[in-house]
């Protein structure tokens, strides 16, 4: 074992907390935050804004950067592309803890957001705000842009983990995927992971810079799905499924939101978007 990872190993078993001086600055920052007043006015106007996302519509489309940073294993390039072309499940095969789950993170978010609005840190437009990257036609949504002084603009991904999950922790992979990812499409260059124990309240953040090695696996993919997704337009033709997914009541199809479409079962291929005209006409 190096030496690094000893400290680390040390260090999780004393509960003794590893930061970088950058980190612990911004972690001191970021404690300040919870002794100002509310800024009534924006802090109203990103309520509202969370409130009425997508009121003209609340229908999921599309190809969402969370999905280009799954494993291996969990990534269906048949599910992105045809997310581009045919409507999706909404949520419907999600189980109910899990909804519960996502219900609690995103008041979490929601704290943290608004603490970055109280801070003067950004506007109620730099927080959870869906973006579009229009080269791959994928959508993503992060959950802060902020302005900290001293570091300039960053790139926040907010995590909810639990107590027995946060004292070991020295690091979020996904969410750092994820954060890497963001900050790709922004062009924002430096960000952070923050994560917050949903038990006590307390909070880690992890410090990282962009690299492009990280994220070129991700791009790849976007390039594929393009690819795949020309060819079902100019051929008819669509990529064959993953391994593992052999059937429309299987596991591996269970929680995929495109599985309809996928097996023409349930409300089946039904076209969403402006790819419809080219097929409706071929």
């Amino acid at each position: 074992m190096g030496i690094v990872s000893e400290i680390k190993k040390n260090a999780s078993i004393n509960n003794t907390k590893i930061q970088t001086s950058i980190e612990s600055k911004i972690e001191k920052i970021f404690n300040k935050m919870f002794y100002l007043d509310k800024n009534i006015e924006e802090e109203t106007k990103f309520v509202k804004q969370v409130m009425t996302r997508g009121a003209e519509t609340q229908e999921r489309v599309g190809l969402h950067a969370s999905a280009m940073i799954v494993s291996d294993n969990s990534f269906c390039i048949r599910q992105q592309v045809l997310s581009l072309i045919y409507k999706q499940l909404q949520g419907e095969q999600i189980q109910v803890p899990l909804m519960r789950i996502f219900a609690e993170g995103n008041a979490i978010h929601e704290k943290w957001q608004r603490l970055f609005i109280r801070a003067g840190y950004g506007k109620a437009e730099d927080m959870d705000f869906t973006r579009m990257c229009e080269n791959y036609e994928v959508s993503f949504t992060p959950d802060a842009i902020i302005d900290v002084p001293g570091f300039g603009k960053m790139v926040v991904e907010i995590k909810s983990v639990n107590t027995f999950q946060f004292k070991k922790m020295t690091g979020h992979p996904s969410g750092e995927k994820q954060l890497q990812f963001y900050m790709y499409l922004t062009g924002i260059h430096q960000g952070i992971v923050l994560c917050d124990d949903k038990n006590t309240q307390e909070f880690k953040v992890f410090y990282k810079e962009y690299d492009s090695s990280i994220v070129a696996p991700f791009i790849e993919r976007c390039e594929q799905v393009q690819y795949f997704k020309q060819k079902l337009l100019d051929e008819h033709k669509i990529v064959r499924r993953c391994e593992g997914c052999n059937s429309y009541t299987c596991k591996r199809a269970e929680s995929c939101p495109m599985k309809d479409a996928c097996y023409n079962r349930g409300m089946g291929k039904v076209l969403n978007n402006k790819y419809s005209k080219i097929l409706e006409r071929d």
